[in-house]
């Protein structure tokens, strides 16, 4: 049996793979980062240093082409452009119609950009060759960097030769666990594995962004105006929910206002995987 780590690159997988690297855990044989190709550059940052720090093996994979790259060359079904682009939109969009309806796009990007390179480089661990049969049987431990409190992300695994294995959740450590063991350890700027242009982002994602990595920001803001009028029968195309542009987001946080703010923590969030 191989035991490998899917390695979000945020608080919990991160907290897991160090977990196991300092002998408090059983050790994955591998871990794998999936890269989208856009995600912020301080979780670049946090790879390479996770890499340094580990002897565990870290794999990172991809589709080979950046996500935000196809989204500029792909369109909504039933909208007018260049029949010749065989692609369509696969990140959750908020939209509007022309009667101010706001909806979402359904997401289709994770299983693209995280799922589908991850399960290729496992068949690789494997020694699987393209389009080789796989096992019938379990060979395959996957790791999940879910923790106790997100216990309703938990799923089997729809490959017969993979049986998922959630740590985290089978010794009760939460996210705020993992922050504690993290900072305790001298851990404390493991960021949050997302796009920088996902839909996903709270607010307050957006307003440290801005604050932050405004190069980063301006980057988002410049791909939110791009997709607006790509969304055809769908209706124009936002990042910023409730479907505004992100360029006139209102993004004050209470201190703005003078107010105490109560949640100073970062945003939990999701990727999917």
């Amino acid at each position: 049996m191989i035991n490998i780590l899917s390695l979000g690159a945020g608080v919990q997988s991160s907290a897991l793979l160090l977990m196991a690297y300092h002998g408090e855990i059983e050790r994955p044989d591998h871990a794998i980062f999936a890269d989208t190709g856009w995600e912020p550059q301080e979780v670049y940052t946090w790879l390479d240093k996770l890499e340094n720090i580990v002897d565990i093996p870290v794999h990172r994979t991809s589709v080979g082409r950046r996500i935000q790259d196809d989204e500029l060359r792909a369109k909504m079904r039933g909208h007018i452009a260049d029949e010749t682009l065989n692609r369509y939109i696969t990140m959750p969009f908020y939209t509007r119609d022309k009667h101010g309806n706001v909806g979402m796009v359904q997401r289709q990007c994770t299983n693209e950009y995280k799922i589908q390179p991850l399960h290729k480089k496992i068949r690789e661990l494997m020694g699987l060759k393209p389009r080789q049969w796989a096992p019938k049987t379990p060979e395959v431990e996957l790791w999940f960097g879910i923790s106790s409190d997100e216990a309703s992300r938990m799923r089997m695994a729809d490959k017969l030769y993979i049986v998922n294995h959630y740590p985290l959740v089978e010794s009760r450590t939460s996210r705020v666990d993992c922050i504690a063991w993290l900072e305790n350890c001298g851990y404390s700027d493991v960021p949050r594995s997302a796009c920088i242009g996902c839909p996903f982002k709270h607010p307050v994602e957006w307003r440290l962004m801005k604050d932050n990595s405004p190069e980063e920001f301006t980057e988002a803001v410049a791909f939110d105006e791009t997709m607006r009028n790509r969304g055809g029968d769908r209706g124009d195309l936002y990042l910023f929910r409730g479907a505004i542009p992100l360029a006139e987001a209102d993004l004050s946080t209470l201190k703005d206002h003078g107010q105490l703010s109560l949640w100073d923590g970062e945003c939990a969030g999701m990727c999917g995987v």
